[in-house]
């Protein structure tokens, strides 16, 4: 619906297209759970129905802009009506660019114990280092090297032999 987004023509007649567009970003945001059941079916219902870009702008005045593609429909573009005073109010904002980077997945750890097994396979190479150093001194150097073999055993035990994610095993 980016083509024919002009403010200053409210009273231009929508296509058929145009209508569905509408209900398919209706359709988002009921996915989204901005608007429950009911809401969607009425503002789908009242989509459909419309005849001019004038009857879209209702439907979406509550609702958030989502981006440049966004920006572009009629009913963005348009100014929100007050519900107060019924008087024409500034366009809606686009959301903040902050906003897409802070939606990505929570991020959890495969390590057997979560946090604290990441904690002691980021300490082992330390304490193979001081074990090292501790046993040559005291025994000689030529078999304190095997110390350092602490650190693949503790990431295979904490990590698991396959190295792959927790749902592909």
């Amino acid at each position: 619906m980016s083509g024919y987004a002009n403010p200053d023509r409210p009273d231009e007649r929508l296509s058929t297209a145009e209508r569905e567009e509408a209900v398919t970003r209706l359709s988002e945001f009921h996915v989204e759970g901005r608007i429950t059941s009911p809401e969607f079916d009425e503002r789908a219902a009242a989509a459909r129905a419309a005849v001019t870009r004038g009857d879209l702008v209702p439907l979406f005045a509550d609702l958030p802009s989502a981006g440049p593609s966004w920006e572009s429909e009629p009913w963005a573009a348009a100014p929100a009506a007050s519900a107060a005073t019924g008087t024409p109010g500034p366009p809606l904002p686009p959301p903040p660019a902050s906003a897409a980077l802070a939606a990505g997945p929570a991020r959890t750890s495969r390590a057997l114990g979560g946090r604290v097994g990441d904690t002691v396979m980021a300490l082992t190479p330390f304490l193979a280092l001081a074990l090292f150093f501790l046993f040559g001194f005291a025994g000689g150097f030529v078999w304190s090297w095997l110390w350092f073999l602490i650190i693949p055993i503790v990431a295979i035990v904490i990590y698991g032999p396959t190295g792959k994610p927790d749902s592909e095993r």
